[in-house]
């Protein structure tokens, strides 16, 4: 199981090499150690990689971030606007939609 999560360009919470605002996107995936390892090694290699973090997701995690999701979902389901059709909330359709957090530098030079 791999999932890819891009966050998009954000702000960094700090100046790094001169940079103020990078790419983050958030990996998840399950595999052994040597392959984390590996991807850590590519990470540092890799230019436009400026920080990293690898983080074991435990079970207990797994279920939270199921009910930020949950939340999320219910969250946007309430914001979207009243359909002039008349149809009632059951008959809308719902919308909605860790490892290494690598960011990557999109700044123009």
């Amino acid at each position: 199981m791999t999932t890819a999560d891009r966050w998009g360009r954000r702000r960094l919470a700090y100046t790094i090499r001169k940079k103020n605002a990078g790419f983050y996107t958030q990996l998840l995936h399950k595999s052994p150690t040597d392959i984390v390892t590996k991807l850590e090694q590519a990470f540092k290699l890799d230019e436009d990689v400026i920080r990293h973090l690898t983080v074991v997701v435990d079970k207990n995690m797994q279920k939270a971030r199921a009910g930020v999701k949950k939340r999320r979902h219910q969250r946007v389901s309430r914001t979207e606007p009243a359909e002039p059709s008349g149809q009632s909330d059951e008959q809308r359709p719902s919308g909605g939609r860790s490892s290494a957090v690598p960011s990557r530098d999109h700044d123009e030079k």
